[in-house]
C-alpha cells in the first residue's frame, strides 16, 4: 500500500466514520462484526495443515545434513505474526507443503539452483514470494520465513542461514512436516 498523505486521510476519513456510525447505531456496528467473523472462519477453513513427522525422522532432520551427493533444503516457521495462518511452502514446482509457526520442512535436492515459492494459505498468488538459491553436494541451507506486515497484508520475507550452529539451534525446538502427496 501506498503511504501517500491522500491514502493516510482516505484511511483516517474511514476510521472516523466507522466510529461516529458505530457510536450513533450501535446494532449496525454490531451487524459490520458478521463479514469480520466470516472472513476469520474462511482464513482458519484454508488451514490444511501438514503431517507432522514421527520423533525418529524429526531428530535426523535436526542434524542439518545432508545425503550423499546431494543438497537440503531447510524452510521453517517460528513467528508471532500469522502463526495460526497456514503457509504453502513448493521448491521446484514439485515438492509442497502447509505449514503453521513451530514447524519446518527439509527437502533433498540434486546440487544447483532451486526455487522456493511461499504463500499464506488465504492470499492470493500476487503475494506469493520466490526465492531462488543454489545448494551445493552436502550443503544445507535454512530458509526462515517470515511475515513482513502491511497495511492490509503482510508479505513473506525468507533468511537465510547456511552456519549449521545457528541453523540447529533454530531447528530445536520446531517438528519436522511432512511433504504432502502430488495431486494427480
Amino acid at each position: 500500500m501506498n503511504l501517500s498523505t491522500r491514502n493516510i486521510a482516505l484511511i483516517a476519513g474511514a476510521v472516523v466514520i466507522g466510529l461516529v456510525i458505530g457510536f450513533m447505531y450501535p446494532a449496525f456496528g454490531a451487524l459490520m462484526l458478521i463479514p469480520v467473523i466470516g472472513y476469520v472462519v474462511f482464513v482458519l477453513l484454508k488451514n490444511k495443515g501438514g503431517t507432522e513427522a514421527d520423533e525418529a525422522a524429526t531428530s535426523a532432520a535436526k542434524q542439518f545434513t545432508a545425503a550423499d551427493g546431494k543438497g537440503a533444503i531447510y524452510v521453517m516457521r517460528d513467528a508471532f505474526i500469522a502463526g495460526q495462518q497456514g503457509m504453502n511452502i513448493t521448491i521446484d514446482d514439485a515438492m509442497t507443503a502447509q505449514f503453521r509457526t513451530g514447524r519446518f520442512v527439509k527437502a533433498e535436492v540434486e546440487p544447483g539452483e532451486h526455487s522456493v515459492l511461499a504463500q499464506m494459505a488465504s492470499q492470493t498468488k500476487g503475494t506469493a514470494k520466490t526465492y531462488t538459491l543454489n545448494v551445493a553436494a552436502g550443503e544445507c541451507v535454512l530458509l526462515d520465513a517470515k511475515i513482513a506486515m502491511g497495511a492490509l497484508q503482510g508479505s513473506v520475507e525468507f533468511e537465510e542461514q547456511r552456519d549449521a550452529g545457528l541453523a540447529r539451534a533454530k531447528l530445536g525446538k520446531l517438528k519436522l512436516v511432512e511433504w504432502s502427496a502430488p495431486e494427480a
